[in-house]
């Protein structure tokens, strides 16, 4: 399968990057970033970087590029303390998300052969939460922005009356990188906090498989 990586160069889109190469069942892996990779990853024959510096817009070039993609791996994003304020959050985690799906869905996923179809993952986030209304106690930002994406990418799959784009919002709680050392690990365990390695292999397995629900919580990734 040939799929599409974003966020390539932070914790959870490296680890994809690393883990799609690894893959047998994965034969290309296009990158799209606005910064270049690191360059023994990016020699690999089996990645093509694409620089984007515009995430909310698509051009018709850079679709040529990605095309025979069969899924996208959308892993740019993360909480909205990261951000300088919660517009800005909004338009990187909203925003250019659902642009992508929105291209995706109509310029990618009908030129798949009968009976595929585009499956669209996307790296949520634990206690997301689709009410935009309901009084939060913690994390409020971060949990209702993601939950506002998860509810317009599955609107963008309900749009596609011919059942070619598919979409799985993916759950973790707390993520662990490789070097994680013995306290954090166990204190991760507190909260069901998941390797970015397994977490990565996780969403390649969804990619590529399929999942019986739309909505992948922590537990299920752990069990992946």
């Amino acid at each position: 399968m040939k799929v599409i990586v974003t966020g390539c160069t932070g914790l959870v889109g490296s680890a994809l990057i690393r883990q799609c190469i690894a893959n047998d069942d994965i034969s290309h892996v296009f990158a799209i970033s606005r910064k270049p990779l690191d360059e023994a990853v990016a020699k690999s024959p089996k990645i093509t970087v694409i620089l984007h510096d515009d995430f909310s817009t698509y051009s018709t070039q850079l679709l040529d590029k990605v095309r025979g993609a069969e899924g996208c791996l959308w892993a740019i994003g993360g909480r909205a303390t990261q951000f300088p304020d919660i517009e800005t959050y909004r338009k990187v985690q909203v925003d250019y998300t659902v642009a992508a799906a929105n291209a995706f869905r109509e310029t990618l996923a009908p030129l798949l052969a009968a009976g595929g179809q585009f499956r669209f993952v996307f790296c949520s986030g634990k206690f997301a939460e689709w009410d935009q209304s309901k009084p939060l106690h913690f994390m409020a930002d971060t949990r209702r922005v993601k939950g506002l994406v998860e509810q317009q990418l599955c609107q963008v799959a309900d749009a596609d009356t011919a059942k070619r784009f598919v979409v799985y919002c993916a759950r973790p709680s707390g993520i662990l990188p490789p070097d994680a050392g013995l306290a954090a690990r166990l204190s991760g365990k507190l909260y069901g906090a998941i390797d970015v390695d397994h977490l990565a292999n996780a969403l390649i397995r969804v990619l590529l498989e399929g999942y019986k629900d739309r909505i992948i919580e922590n537990r299920s990734l752990l069990a992946l």
